[in-house]
């Protein structure tokens, strides 16, 4: 788990202001005067040759793929850089607040960072047409769920970062509802994790994000939840300076134009509605983040893949699906550390301290090997390939061998063949209704759990094998020739 650096503000309002001094906090968004705008306009930068782009770090915005450079906004702006025969210089400021003075100083011309529209900001810099709209939620985890209305935001705290449309939201809504909750600023110096992701890995319970990037997040971690919507229908744009007319124009020109075009429904398609996609850009960021590592385990899962043989990513997957890479994670019966044992099972496999990363990995292989050796002898010769045997072994580790005996036994008495994951899937999702699980010698399971952790397991498997063997990414030729049929 990454802990954030952060200060907090917004606390009940009895002492509030005592408290935010201490803390060098401001009752503003924006904690100084901006700066004078520089004059550069469209034909300054035609001129120079270079339009330079004021962006940050993230899958649907820009990043860097296997050396190429992508992403909703980079790859949309990109194209109209193109049209204006200039080259595309992308500028990384250190922090969300350092965007508008960046461009208002001239370091950049237009920021395209997926930038709501809001009144502080309309006030400060010029906005193109939207290109995107959004509501904000709320977003929290299984175990510490999002408020579900607003008034539930009451005693919570919030992580967000500061001078965001998330900031700006919280803090109206702190002066308009009287609501007592905290804000928490992200220190983007030293965490490289969005709000979001702090939240997935158990460093803050509660956090505020646009709809679309909560819903993607989602699929990458099936423990986030989604909370009350806190905004009504928000716009995203383009920023520029406000003495920059021509440079404005000339965008709306081209945002307008290509409004619902093939272009545009590619990009959409690719960005906002690929969830595999999605997983895995945040996957090769976060092996970036650990300079090319998938975890600061991986060494332990190395060693793992020699003694028992399963592909080090697949434990790695199975140990991310399971604890999030956090050893002290413990589960609400009683499993403890990255590969999620129980005491009992531990004690078999030569594991003295749950909590130690190298031990409870070591533990974890060697259980999924022994439920693998056993699931094999049971297929035979219909065993089949890798996958429909690692998916029984991971459905045995997840619900127990017994059920899924009984699922293949309920396969068997369907006159189905139990040699088969696919249809014993369907078995353990039946085993959840009462006409199945009452006969004699069944008993309820969880199915579909199981189910949707043998399919979470192994497409993240997937991931990381792309990841980290530099494979090629997932052929965005395929994704845009369904997009242009659809035309």
């Amino acid at each position: 788990m990454i802990s954030p650096i952060h200060r907090a503000v917004g606390l009940p309002f009895i002492g509030a202001c005592v408290i935010a001094l201490l803390m060098g906090c401001s009752g503003q968004s924006n904690m100084s005067v901006d700066p004078k705008p520089v004059e550069l306009d469209l034909a300054q930068i035609v001129e120079r040759d270079t339009l330079r782009v004021i962006t940050r770090n993230h899958p649907l915005t820009y990043y860097l793929f296997k050396g190429t450079r992508r992403g909703f906004d980079y790859e949309l702006l990109q194209k109209y850089a193109e049209e204006q025969n200039l080259v595309l210089e992308v500028i990384l400021p250190p922090t969300w607040n350092d965007m508008i003075p960046y461009l208002l100083e001239g370091k950049g011309d237009v920021i395209a960072s997926m930038m709501t529209i809001t009144d502080d900001r309309s006030e400060r810099i010029s906005f193109t047409d939207p290109y995107q709209h959004v509501w904000q939620v709320a977003v929290g985890r299984s175990d510490v769920p999002p408020p579900r209305t607003i008034d539930e935001l009451a005693g919570r705290t919030v992580l967000v970062r500061e001078g965001s449309s998330y900031d700006e939201r919280l803090r109206a809504l702190r002066d308009s509802t009287g609501l007592a909750f905290t804000i928490q600023y992200l220190d983007e110096l030293t965490v490289a994790e969005d709000p979001i992701q702090v939240v997935a890995n158990g460093g803050s319970d509660l956090t505020i994000v646009d709809n679309t990037i909560a819903q993607l997040e989602q699929q990458f971690n099936p423990d986030l939840l989604i909370g009350a919507s806190l905004t009504e229908q928000q716009e995203i744009a383009w920023g520029v300076r406000s003495n920059s007319p021509e440079l404005l124009a000339s965008l709306n020109e081209f945002v307008d134009r290509n409004d619902r075009s093939a272009f545009y429904n590619i990009l959409k398609k690719r960005y906002f509605e690929s969830p595999r996609r999605f997983r895995i850009h945040r996957t090769h960021q976060m092996a970036l983040n650990q300079e090319g590592r998938l975890s600061r385990y991986d060494d332990f899962f190395r060693a793992a893949e020699d003694e028992v043989g399963i592909d080090w990513r697949l434990l790695a997957a199975q140990a991310y699906h399971e604890s999030r890479f956090y050893p002290e994670q413990v589960s609400w019966a009683g499993a403890i550390g990255l590969m999620q044992l129980m005491p009992e099972t531990a004690a078999t496999l030569g594991v003295d301290d749950l909590y130690d990363p190298e031990q409870n990995i070591r533990g974890g292989s060697r259980y999924l090997r022994q439920l693998l050796d056993v699931m094999n002898e049971n297929l035979g010769e219909n065993a089949g390939d890798f996958r429909n045997q690692i998916s029984f072994a991971l459905a045995a580790y997840n619900a127990g061998l017994g059920h899924v005996f009984n699922a293949r036994r309920l396969v068997r008495e369907q006159h189905g063949n139990p040699d088969i994951w696919d249809e014993v899937a369907q078995a353990l999702i039946l085993l959840e209704q009462p006409e199945y699980y009452s006969q004699e010698g069944y008993a309820f399971v969880r199915g579909k759990q199981v189910t949707r952790y043998v399919y979470d397991i192994l497409e993240r498997y997937e991931i990381f094998s792309e990841v980290i063997d530099n494979a090629s990414p997932v052929d965005e030729k395929e994704d845009d020739a369904l997009v242009l049929s659809s035309q």
